[in-house]
């Protein structure tokens, strides 16, 4: 995850966590204004530039604290009632009534000819841009970067806007950044949240099938054909395809569980051809313990170390530790990751063996502990309703599906906290749940990231 997305599921999870949009932009315009002070001190003639958005509200606020020591204008590109959110218009309202010197300009003929300031601080779009820049920003741009007054921009510049500085919100977007604190506790810079869903790439409306994920799931048996089917059908709503290997005596329920499933038999030639066509690959739900399996899985992580794999239940039991890489993602339980590592399930341990192993762990617990080897992250979403038979599973069907298109570690992310949450949507209508349940309620959850 890049920094600008990382600032987005920072402040999104925050919000999730309690501290309002309101409180953020409050904190973000009080910091803006305290490292202005700090650099370029009192008595200067400070023009602000803001966007309808969020980014343009924290130079709303800004303007409140500068205004006291400094001559003050605030310059909105756009009318007032294009402000788009309630928080960034309830703080121009206050500027307003605060008989601060405030402009608004529709378009780009009204705009100034000359901007007479000592300090420019552009608050015009921020981490909200997408695509080229359009009028009237375009001419601000221009308008801007002709002024000989020092430049600041707010947390990510305009596109094509040179400034001097750049103030960072929280994160460090750029490179020179200068980071600020906003009031968000560090702690909650390593929790999960719906941010982490409502970040994950997007299906593009110009997309065709396959390209929003392919998945190849190696899994089931005839004792557990379960486990197999629960994986897939969660993959399934997050990825265009999926491919599936299994052992042939578990071929007929795979097909009858779903039409989705393009179904072959498990065999190290079946893997090969269905490898190279997968962005991901699962291993391991209720697959059989044998020395063809494990042959398998050796032989998919050392000829296909370039793909991304998600290794569950089965595989780990199957695994040979020397074979993982930064590319593999394992999604123990408790007495799983005792097994396969020396160690307790202490979180200091699950970084530990990340790092060690150069891989990607997923422990599920009551909280579960999430690390790519760099970094420990929790997740707090769900509840005792997942000790269900086939919800592991199904959090591993998930976890492959995303990392389709997505990092590994972005992925667990994400998976922990949708399966948690789908499971506490459930808690407040049923006292009761298992896997087919939690698969419905999977769209739901994650609408509610995507709309959070």
């Amino acid at each position: 995850m890049d920094a600008i997305t990382f600032g987005k599921v920072l402040d999104t999870n925050a919000r999730y966590y309690g501290i309002s949009s309101l409180q953020l932009m409050e904190s973000a315009g009080r910091s803006i204004a305290e490292q202005l002070t700090k650099d370029f001190g009192e008595g200067n003639r400070i023009a602000i530039f803001c966007g309808t958005g969020n980014n343009g509200g924290d130079g709303f606020v800004a303007a409140r604290y500068l205004a006291d020591k400094n001559s003050v204008s605030v310059h909105l590109i756009g009318k007032p009632e294009q402000i788009k959110s309630s928080e960034a218009y309830r703080n121009f309202l206050i500027l307003k009534n605060s008989l601060i010197e405030t402009h608004a300009y529709a378009d780009s003929k009204e705009l100034p000819k000359k901007i007479e300031a000592d300090i420019i601080l552009e608050c015009l779009i921020g981490t909200g841009i997408q695509g080229e820049i359009r009028e009237p920003i375009k001419s601000v741009v221009e308008l801007l970067n002709k002024s000989k007054a020092k430049k600041v921009s707010v947390d990510l510049p305009c596109p094509g806007f040179k400034p001097n500085a750049v103030y960072s919100l929280a994160t460090k977007k750029v490179d020179n950044g200068i980071v600020l604190d906003i009031g968000i506790p560090k702690q909650l810079y390593y929790f999960t949240g719906p941010g982490n869903v409502k970040f994950l790439k997007k299906r593009s409306p110009e997309s065709h099938k396959g390209e929003n994920g392919v998945v190849l799931i190696v899994a089931g048996s005839n004792q557990y054909h379960g486990a197999s089917i629960f994986a897939g059908k969660a993959a399934s709503l997050f990825a265009d395809l999926i491919y599936f290997l299994t052992e042939k005596e578990n071929i007929s329920y795979v097909k009858k569980a779903s039409p989705e499933f393009i179904v072959s038999e498990l065999s190290s030639k079946n893997f090969e051809k269905l490898a190279q066509k997968a962005d991901s690959i699962l291993i391991g739900p209720g697959l059989s313990i044998s020395p063809k399996n494990k042959h398998i899985l050796a032989y998919a992580l050392r000829n296909f170390s370039g793909k991304k794999f998600v290794l569950d239940a089965t595989a780990l039991r199957l695994l040979n530790k020397k074979l993982l890489n930064k590319n593999c993602l394992l999604t123990p339980h408790a007495n799983e990751f005792k097994a396969l590592f020396p160690c307790d399930t202490k979180p200091e341990n699950v970084l530990a063996m990340a790092k060690k192993h150069s891989c990607n762990i997923l422990l599920k617990g009551s909280v579960d502990v999430i690390s790519d080897g760099s970094a420990l992250y929790y997740n707090f979403s769900g509840n005792a309703l997942l000790t269900a038979g086939g919800t592991g599973d199904c959090l591993a069907g998930i976890a492959a599906a995303f990392s389709a298109k997505n990092s590994l570690i972005d992925s667990a992310l994400a998976a922990s906290f949708l399966v948690g949450f789908a499971a506490d949507m459930l808690a407040l209508k049923k006292s009761g749940l298992n896997a087919s349940m939690l698969i419905e309620s999977l769209p739901e959850a994650k609408k509610f990231c995507e709309e959070f």
